[in-house]
Formats: structure tokens, C-alpha cells, sequence
């Protein structure tokens, strides 16, 4: 990912009340103890699982260390502990098995190879183990309806809107798709900020 350069920008994105709230919902359909958050980012929707999760291990991976640095600030100033490693998600440092979770907000329409990503975490977790994704949804929300969630939320969207634009998006249809061609089982997929985003859990099988 390369989000250096945009750190801040992606930051303001996920700084908001909407986004907060979903990162804890995104959570709780993990429930760990040791859970993997792929591309970590600033860490605003990490430390919001982290504390209303506080029994479980959340570790944040991103590739870019501006992020990391970023992520670190959010997780002391949250006051929960969260390790952070650089790494790539088609690499991930772990062996097989070792995780029994994990998350990714924002993250898989970025990736070159979002399948590849999915069949090495599908390794990396145990039989059993539950992933969940937050991702730009295709179809998006009608402006009228954005509006209604404030004026920080629409720039938010809007933004994300034009960064998805740029890469992939997916509908309900889409992701759990994806995450059924990389092994898991039992996904199933819903809309979520306000139409825009689209969330999706499924089980390593």
C-alpha cells in the first residue's frame, strides 16, 4: 500500500464518529484472543476493537511505516496496548495457524491482489478462525442521504468515493465471493456507512 504520502489525508477519512462505530462492530465479529489487523493505517479503527475488546490481542500490519508511526500515536493516546508490525499481506510473518482472527477496514481494494491476500490469511488462521472486512461498496449512497450524517462525514465519503474510483469497489455480491474463492466458509455480506461501505465475515474452514 502506498499510503506514506496520504497518511493524513486517510486519517481524517476514518476520524469520525461513523467510521468509529463500525470498526467496533467489525470487531466484535471477531472475537479473537489473537487477531491480526491488516493494514493497520492510522489505527483509529484498531484501537476502537481494542477497547471494546479488551481480553482479546489485537497486532496491526501495514507496509508503510508512516502509518505505523501513526498508528502508535492513536494507540497511546487510546491508552491500550497494540503491537505493530511492517509487513506485507502476502507475506505475513506468522506460521500456519497461528492467528484465530482477523480484521481489515478499508484495505482489500487497495491491495494489487486482494485473492492472494486472502488465500495467505486463510493459511495464517486456524480452522475455525473468522475474518472481517470493511470495504467500498460499488454502488455508494445517494448524495442527499450523505448530507444527512454531517458535513465531516460527506467530505469523508466523497473522498472515499474518488480513492475508490481509482482502484476497485465491491458490492455485497463481490466480496463475499472473494472470500469463499480463497477457502472460507459461511460469507455473507451487508451495506454499512450509510450505503457506502460494505462489510463481509466469513469462517477459515
Amino acid at each position: 500500500m502506498a499510503f506514506g504520502p496520504a497518511a493524513a489525508v486517510y486519517a481524517f477519512l476514518v476520524d469520525q464518529p461513523a467510521w468509529r462505530e463500525d470498526c467496533r462492530a467489525l470487531g466484535a465479529l471477531v472475537p479473537g484472543p489473537r487477531v491480526l489487523d491488516l493494514g493497520i493505517g492510522p489505527g483509529t479503527g484498531a484501537v476502537e476493537m481494542a477497547r471494546a475488546a479488551p481480553g482479546t490481542r489485537h497486532v496491526g500490519l501495514d507496509r508503510s511505516a508512516t502509518m505505523l508511526r501513526r498508528a502508535a500515536r492513536a494507540a497511546r493516546a487510546g491508552a491500550v496496548t497494540l503491537p505493530l508490525v511492517r509487513g506485507d499481506a502476502l507475506r505475513l510473518p506468522v506460521r500456519d495457524g497461528a492467528l484465530d482472527g482477523a480484521t481489515g477496514h478499508s484495505v482489500l481494494y487497495l491491495l494489487p491482489d486482494p485473492a492472494a491476500a486472502l488465500e495467505e490469511l486463510h493459511r495464517a488462521l486456524r480452522p475455525g478462525g473468522r475474518v472481517a472486512f470493511l470495504e467500498p461498496r460499488r454502488q455508494g449512497a445517494p448524495l442527499a442521504a450523505t448530507l444527512t450524517g454531517g458535513p465531516r462525514f460527506a467530505a469523508a465519503m466523497i473522498l472515499w468515493r474518488a480513492m475508490s474510483r481509482l482502484h476497485r469497489r465491491y458490492d455485497e455480491a463481490e466480496l463475499a465471493s472473494l472470500l469463499s474463492r480463497a477457502g472460507f466458509a459461511g460469507a455473507r455480506a451487508w451495506p454499512v456507512l450509510g450505503g457506502h461501505g460494505v462489510m463481509a465475515t466469513a469462517e477459515r474452514a
